[in-house]
């Protein structure tokens, strides 16, 4: 019988704090099991004998760059679909979009950016694709440019790909379903009309995206990982990137609306239930307005 590899309080902080120093990522100590568990398999592949030979391993730079992606997407959870949250995507077709296409109606090449941040294997920045592309008046003459990042090589790969299994599709509206992918097996793959709307780039939440860049900013499902002070940093560094008018989606666990802290670094008119508008003019380092 193979003995199971433990995960010694004392490796687990030693873990923990390498995690949040590379991601912003704080693990309290009920996650221990989870991580241990996460990791083990890593440890087999290896061939270690220890979570401690497995934290030496990454604190050497050669041997860390090559495990980094698994290391990532072992503390990190990817479970998404498309289109999650109807009354979201609701709201991006029915008022989001129309405002766009009012504000733009007079250029003659109009642009709308999107930033799909901590977008996992991409199933959001391609939702928001596809609304584009269904709702946008004569598309061809939109400049549209959507950007997915994330932490994780990995699942970057994936999104990349654009090829999905049917927990990720099963939710879309099937004229929809049928429209934009390709059936292959148990597969669906997407199409390239909308693949080609996305770039993917690795980035850290911990560091600026360009300032008032974005209409719309996706920052969902991933500030639940950070403490107090992450926080604080990531939400200034995201809400800096909405264009004055632009809006910002919070995921479900909202830490925003009730703290006061929090609310006075984004800065934003809320507007209802994780949604949260820059105002058109704002003031002078907050993001730029002409």
């Amino acid at each position: 019988m193979v003995k199971l590899i433990e995960l010694t309080s004392g490796e687990f902080k030693k873990l923990a704090k390498l995690i949040y120093e590379k991601t912003g990522i704080h693990l309290p100590d009920s996650k221990a099991t989870l991580l241990g568990n996460r990791l083990r398999r890593r440890l087999r592949a290896l061939n270690l004998d220890s979570f401690d030979a497995y934290h030496k391993l990454l604190r050497v730079k050669a041997s860390y760059e090559e495990e980094l992606p698994h290391f990532l997407s072992a503390v990190t959870t990817n479970e998404t679909y498309f289109f999650r949250n109807t009354n979201l995507w609701t709201f991006i077709q029915k008022k989001w979009i129309p405002e766009i296409v009012e504000s733009r109606r007079k250029k003659p090449k109009p642009t709308v950016r999107i930033w799909s941040a901590a977008s996992s294997s991409g199933e959001e920045a391609y939702s928001a694709g596809i609304c584009l592309r269904e709702a946008l008046p004569n598309f061809a003459m939109w400049n549209v440019s959507i950007v997915g990042s994330d932490i994780s090589d990995r699942v970057l790969e994936r999104a990349r790909a654009g090829v999905y299994g049917e927990y990720a599709v099963a939710r879309m509206p099937k004229p929809l379903l049928s429209k934009w992918f390709t059936k292959k097996d148990e597969e669906y793959a997407l199409k390239k009309d909308v693949q080609k709307l996305v770039t993917f780039k690795f980035h850290n939440l911990r560091d600026a995206m360009t300032p008032g860049n974005f209409d719309l900013v996706f920052l969902r499902n991933v500030l639940m990982y950070f403490d107090t002070e992450m926080k604080r940093k990531v939400l200034k560094n995201v809400a800096e990137a909405v264009a004055p008018g632009g809006y910002l989606v919070i995921g479900d666990v909202d830490p925003v609306r009730n703290d006061k802290e929090l609310s006075a670094i984004v800065a934003m008119d809320y507007q209802g239930p994780n949604l949260y508008r820059k105002p058109q003019r704002v003031a002078v380092g907050a993001g730029e307005s002409k």
